[in-house]
């Protein structure tokens, strides 16, 4: 643009409605209360009175307000975007256009400027943010449940199957070990074996922890103490004049 130009800016904001114009030369302009989620932003250029063109595609305000982690929020956030001013002429062929019913234009860029943006988070902001990074969180941890689970009911299924197989084919053996020594090399292992256990058998019933003997014995240890002491205390309530010293001669 000529050095004499005196281009101005006007920024139109869809949520809330409303517009500003600023003048090529590093002034600023602010919105408050901003639907940051819906809101999309117009620019329209114009040399002192003569219209040069608009944006040639809306500005998505969500897209300059993010915050980078919500876990520690900033103050504000700064980032640029460059917008291509276009003017829009009708088509030489009119009867094309009365054919559509449409008017068909063609497209030129006049000129291309970049806008600061410096966004302030609120704390509703903030706080959605919050929500969202813990919707993200929750969703991730349920997907990785449910993968774990999954996989815990896959590897329950094979080991069962695994296990199903080898019962199947694991199967009793028809001979018994050891059955060739049962009778004993000409019957002496065997009368030997059987005067082992009748000695074993014997000690068990007799003198074996179990035995009525050992029981016995216990219980007199146990309660010898016991029946010492009764047994005093009865000898000299009944008999204590046994135990009195005779009177001086």
């Amino acid at each position: 643009m000529p050095e004499s130009a005196k281009p101005t800016l006007k920024l139109q904001l869809s949520s809330p409605i409303e517009e500003r114009e600023v003048s090529y030369g590093g002034e600023k302009i602010s919105f408050e209360e901003v639907e940051t989620s819906v809101a999309m932003m117009s620019v329209d250029a114009k040399d002192a009175d003569i219209p040069l063109g608009t944006s040639k595609n809306s500005i998505e305000i969500a897209s300059l307000c993010t915050i980078e982690d919500p876990k520690q929020p900033k103050n504000e956030y700064t980032s640029e975007v460059a917008v291509d001013i276009v003017a829009a002429s009708p088509a030489t062929d009119a009867k094309e256009a009365d054919a559509t019913d449409d008017e068909a234009v063609e497209v030129s860029v006049v000129c291309s400027v970049t806008l600061k943006v410096t966004y302030k988070p609120s704390p509703k902001d903030q706080r959605e943010a919050l929500y969202d990074l813990l919707n993200k969180t929750s969703q991730k941890k349920a997907a990785a449940l449910s993968q774990l689970r999954k996989r815990s009911i896959e590897r329950a299924k094979a080991e069962a199957a695994k296990s199903g197989s080898s019962a199947i084919t694991r199967s009793k053996p028809s001979v018994k070990p050891g059955f060739l020594n049962k009778g004993g090399k000409n019957g002496g292992d065997s009368d030997d074996k059987g005067l082992v256990a009748s000695v074993k058998n014997w000690y068990k019933r007799v003198t074996g922890p179990d035995s009525p003997l050992m029981k016995t014995v216990f219980w007199t240890m146990v309660t010898k103490d016991f029946l010492i002491f009764f047994g005093a205390v009865g000898l000299m309530h009944y008999k204590g004049n046994v135990l009195a010293l005779p009177p001086p001669a």
